[in-house]
């Protein structure tokens, strides 16, 4: 029989309490967003690195990735990771500051291969670099448009439509 969901059924306190132990230095704000996610703060030089060890963790385990979030904060950038455990049934999510000069941070398609399309999907919209991607192009625009279009910055201009 495999992995029931839920099968390790730790407390919301105690999953934030084992993340703050596992990786203490390298997350931080670790806190709970009721009712069912930890929230937490990661450097990008630490990503890749901590993701994979999220992944492998014995006990809470964050093995699928749902989703990732570029988002524009005005003055800087942030990609968020939005992860699953079946083992605690239970989220993760992880934000990562990025300076707006230059947002970039590796890729983890090596961990979580479904990371490939939504780091496609940030960068097309909000551009975000995600370094080591193996294809890293538009998903959502045409190949030929400029810009990025969900920038808080970004002025739509006939100039970034050129096959309309």
């Amino acid at each position: 029989m495999g992995l029931q969901v839920g099968s390790n059924p730790m407390s919301m306190d105690a999953i934030a309490a084992l993340l703050v132990e596992r990786f203490a230095g390298e997350l931080d704000d670790v806190r709970i967003q009721e009712p069912d996610t930890v929230v937490a703060r990661c450097t990008p030089a630490k990503l890749k690195d901590v993701a994979a060890r999220l992944k492998a963790d014995a006990d809470a385990g964050y093995e699928t990735l749902n989703w990732i979030a570029g988002v524009d904060r005005g003055t800087s950038f942030e990609s968020v990771y939005h992860v699953y455990s079946w083992k605690t049934n239970t989220y993760l999510e992880l934000h990562v500051d990025l300076p707006r000069a230059k947002p970039e941070v590796d890729t983890v398609t090596g961990v979580w291969p479904a990371a490939d399309w939504h780091e496609r999907e940030s960068w097309d919209m909000v551009g975000i670099v995600y370094t080591g991607h193996p294809d890293l192009r538009r998903i959502l625009l045409k190949d030929d448009f400029v810009g990025h279009p969900l920038r808080k910055d970004y002025v739509d201009l006939a100039e970034n439509h050129p096959h309309v």
